[in-house]
């Protein structure tokens, strides 16, 4: 990692930077800022703002470009680098520009309000904020044809047949942007929707839809002749899928192995060298506040399911090898036990040492807290007049996202800026929403199931003739701890005999993605017309007929500027928010008492005076971040007399956590007993005691 400056900007970059488009664009694109611009407007603000605001580089593209990172913080009691940091992190995705305007916002608000209400916030905490974590990719927005790109630079063979790049997407109908390819084919399995025919669905027997079409994801022809469409591009890695959590290998985007990819490589050594760094913010497709973050899948979380104990530790345990448990079974003998009191052994150690493997689910208390920070986020959105019950997408593994969770040791959200907002409910001609069905179930997020209640959700489930031992609560708790969602209880339900058919459903009702897709037609067609383009026929190289058409391949991510704004400003105050809301360590009392011959007591107590934790209870389990450590400093006159001179804590909880400790010292006159206590993420605290003046500060 290395410090740059540059030379000052032209001045015309800070008036060009932020100018709302009209509402319908001409061009996606427009309001959206080039890579270029992008790192011309961070060396201005650096230039501009140097007592605030430190451009570092974290490394460089395969590409050849810098990943760029603007530090800003004020003079404060503690270096920036060692006071608790978040760190803001966009378009790792290559294709979610969205967020790096959101990026944008956030540093210009910042350093707008660096001399006023957020002066003392700088004081406190540290930023880091990377606009563009995927460089390469940034520009694709503005390319000719544009089309979403992920991957960056490298050369990959992602069809593994010894030659790369020979068959890429290809602009068939000369558009200037890549959409879908659809080819007449009766065992295609796909078909124009009969009430939209610009959208194509899957055949479905029960509604009388036969198949018509092949559909290709990707606009172009088969240009290595090997019966594949667009399976080998000239885009390399995808960035965002190449971190080591749950790693999608064979994926071959993903790239060989995990850090492949300099960016992610780069970036992951810059995050490491930031150990400070409690809490990040991702800008990209998902949000893990719409919809909380599920579990990634595999064998890392027991949960509640039930396995066998490894033989030797179920002799140990007085436990039969043969019989499956579930992990609160096996910790309800082990808690007790004396090696496990001894040794304060946790549930969660309890499980790695069962061979439960890498975690895959959000911590039941980390996810608590990002339940309470949901909550706050949707009432900006609505306030905001932006739609608070819209999807919510999730992270992958791979993802930068898990990773800063799972291993790097971080609360981490990942936050999608904007998306078409949800349609309105319908409702009856009474006035009176329309009863929950099958269908309405599998559009709900988990938070809109919970919200309906026990009662609601128990009648519902009569209706339908669950059998009684499942009960509403039962499936409370399941949603809850995201070990199924809505979508996937609807889809069970129709599966039931008699096809979940009670509840007000409707067999000819599209399903919850369909739904969704017309949502976003008709949304586009009023604030974006032109995102969608008409069927086009074209003609494949081998003489095939074909039509392209279909939705803007950034339709969807990045909507005309002025409609963006609000959104920018909801996520600039959220960051902001949770700046405020991170653990801060302080020590918020300090006795001394003279106990004769040169011996004193000193007891001291440090505090949590934040609203979060100093770190997660994940940190914890992956032992990512060192405890918090509240210290007698010896030397210059001051000797312990007994025992250790420091005392630690796991973790401590906002407001209430505290840690205190005890030591009898030996100090000569004049001399200065000092205490410390410090964190990694939570900053740290320093008191002192003047043996001569007795008093302490």
């Amino acid at each position: 990692m290395t410090s740059t400056r540059h030379s000052p900007p032209p001045l015309v970059w800070l008036g060009a930077a932020l100018i709302a488009a009209p509402l319908v664009a001409a061009t996606p694109g427009d309001g959206y800022h080039r890579r270029s611009e992008v790192e011309t407007m961070l060396a201005g603000w650096a230039e501009a703002h140097p007592q605030l605001a430190t451009l570092e580089t974290a490394g460089t593209s395969a590409g050849g470009h810098p990943l760029q990172v603007l530090r800003l913080a004020a003079d404060g009691p503690l270096a920036p680098d060692r006071r608790p940091g978040i760190f803001v992190g966009a378009n790792a995705a290559g294709y979610h520009n969205a967020g790096t305007e959101a990026a944008l916002h956030l540093i210009e608000t910042v350093l707008d309000g660096a001399g006023g209400e957020l002066a003392e916030l700088l004081r406190e905490r540290v930023l880091y904020v990377a606009p563009v974590l995927n460089p390469d990719a940034h520009d694709a927005l503005f390319g000719s044809p544009r089309m979403r790109r992920s991957g960056n630079a490298q050369r990959l063979d992602q069809d593994r047949d010894g030659v790369a790049d020979e068959d890429g997407a290809d602009d068939l109908d000369g558009d200037g942007r890549i959409t879908q390819l659809r080819i007449v084919d009766p065992a295609g399995g796909w078909l124009p929707h009969p009430d939209e025919p610009r959208l194509m669905v899957r055949a479905d027997a029960a509604r009388g839809w036969v198949g018509s079409h092949r559909l290709i994801e990707l606009e172009g022809d088969d240009d290595d002749g090997d019966g594949d469409f667009n399976e080998d591009d000239a885009t390399g890695v995808a960035v965002d899928r190449n971190f080591p959590h749950a790693f999608p290998f064979p994926a071959p985007e993903a790239g060989p192995f995990p850090m492949y990819a300099p960016e992610s490589h780069a970036l992951a050594e810059f995050l490491f060298a930031h150990p400070n760094v409690a809490l990040a913010v991702i800008y990209g497709p998902a949000n893990n506040l719409l919809e909380l973050p599920r579990s990634l899948g595999g064998g890392g979380d027991l949960g509640t399911q039930t396995f066998k104990v490894p033989e030797q530790a179920a002799e140990f345990l007085g436990l039969d090898p043969e019989q499956e448990y579930t992990i609160d079974e096996v910790w309800e003998v082990v808690k007790d036990l004396p090696f496990a009191r001894q040794n304060n052994v946790t549930k969660e150690q309890l499980a790695q040492f069962l061979g439960a493997g890498a975690a895959t689910k959000v911590d039941d208390d980390d996810l608590k807290a990002l339940e309470d920070l949901a909550e706050d986020y949707k009432t900006r959105l609505d306030e905001a007049g932006l739609s608070k019950d819209r999807p919510g997408q999730q992270y992958r593994g791979g993802g930068l996202t898990p990773w800063l969770y799972y291993q790097y040791g971080a609360l981490a959200l990942e936050l999608d800026v904007w998306g078409v907002p949800k349609a309105a409910k319908k409702k009856d001609d009474d006035g009176e929403e329309k009863p929950l069905s099958v269908e309405s179930l599998a559009e709900m997020s988990a938070e809109d199931f919970l919200a309906l209640g026990e009662e609601k959700i128990d009648a519902f489930m009569k209706e339908l003739g669950v059998p009684p031992q499942m009960t509403a609560a039962m499936i409370m708790q399941r949603v809850e701890s995201g070990q199924v969602t809505p979508k996937q209880m609807a889809e069970m339900i129709k599966r039931m005999p008699g096809g979940g058919g009670g509840g007000g459903g409707d067999k000819d009702e599209d399903d919850a993605a369909t739904k969704r897709r017309r949502e976003v037609l008709a949304w586009l067609d009023e604030h974006a017309p032109g995102s969608v383009a008409p069927w086009t026929a074209v003609t494949l190289k081998d003489g095939t007929r074909a039509e392209a058409g279909g939705l803007d391949p950034f339709a969807e991510l990045a909507p005309p500027r002025a409609v963006l704004e609000p959104a920018l400003a909801v996520h600039t105050a959220t960051v902001l928010d949770l700046a405020r809301r991170m653990a801060r360590l302080r020590i918020v009392d300090l006795r001394v008492s003279g106990l004769g011959g040169g011996v004193y007591r000193v007891e001291a107590t440090a505090r949590n005076d934040g609203e979060l934790a100093t770190h997660t209870k994940m940190a914890v389990r992956a032992r990512a971040r060192l405890p918090v450590r509240l210290e007698l400093e010896t030397g210059g006159g001051v000797s312990l007399v007994t025992g250790y001179p420091a005392v630690v804590g796991e973790r401590l909880e906002g407001r209430t956590g505290i840690l205190q400790g005890s030591w009898l010292v030996r100090a000569e006159p004049g001399a200065t007993i000092a205490v410390t206590v410090t964190s990694e993420t939570a900053g740290g605290d320093r008191r002192t005691y003047d043996v001569s003046k007795g008093a302490s500060r």
